[in-house]
């Protein structure tokens, strides 16, 4: 039997993509705690799939909202969201976008490996779903330093299921982007400079029995 695609994250961020400037503001307002103005994710939650669903997961997509929210493409194009088109919902699961956990490999190369970044992430994946608010904001926003964007479709699967799988998910991708990069420096081939190069022999201008050493 084939197993059909969950697509309602995908849908969920279409939607999002279509929010105009005053209810983004109201979600930023919300990510920083005020929780008023947002009532009418419910019926955003219904749109996409999500009506029934249990309340730390509305809690994890109110988060992803803010997040999204949060972005500067989102505060650039507010009020123009709703012409940008989403792929196909059955292809949602088909390529899976970066994770956060591979981004933050990138920022941490980007930045020659600064010890705070990894810190910041190590942090990110120790936190419960409590602290899920405050970690994932200072992480988008140390992404967005590095002109970083989150896959928000995969961000938004990853946060409804945040547990084990998705840490130990993100910790590989972090760990096998800086490996990747240290594999790449060492099969480059060094090249060895003018001073280290053996001299070239200066051909003789003698010829016949001069060049034995002999004089006429």
């Amino acid at each position: 039997m084939t197993k059909v695609a969950d697509d309602r994250p995908a849908r969920f961020v279409a939607e999002l993509r279509r929010l105009e400037r005053g209810p983004l503001a109201q979600l930023r307002r919300g990510l920083g705690g005020d929780e008023r103005g947002v009532y009418w994710l419910e019926g955003l939650y219904t749109r996409t799939g999500y009506g029934a669903a249990e309340p730390y997961r509305k809690d994890a997509l109110q988060l992803v909202a803010g997040l999204y929210a949060l972005g500067p493409r989102a505060r650039q194009d507010e009020g123009d969201a709703a012409e940008v088109e989403m792929p196909p919902a059955e292809n949602a699961d088909t390529e899976r976008g970066p994770s956060i956990g591979l981004l933050m490999g990138r920022l941490y190369l980007a930045q020659d490996r600064r010890p705070s970044t990894e810190k910041r992430f190590l942090g990110l994946l120790d936190t419960d779903r409590d602290g899920l608010n405050h970690q994932m904001r200072q992480a988008v926003t140390l992404l967005a330093t590095g002109d970083l964007t989150p896959d928000w479709v995969r961000l938004t699967t990853d946060l409804l299921y945040w547990g084990d799988r998705v840490r130990r998910e993100w910790a590989q991708d972090f760990y096998r982007e800086i490996s990747r990069e240290a594999k790449a420096q060492a099969e480059v081939p060094s090249t060895a400079s003018p001073e280290d190069a053996p001299p070239t022999p200066t051909p003789s201008s003698q010829t016949g029995d001069d060049a034995d050493g002999d004089t006429l």
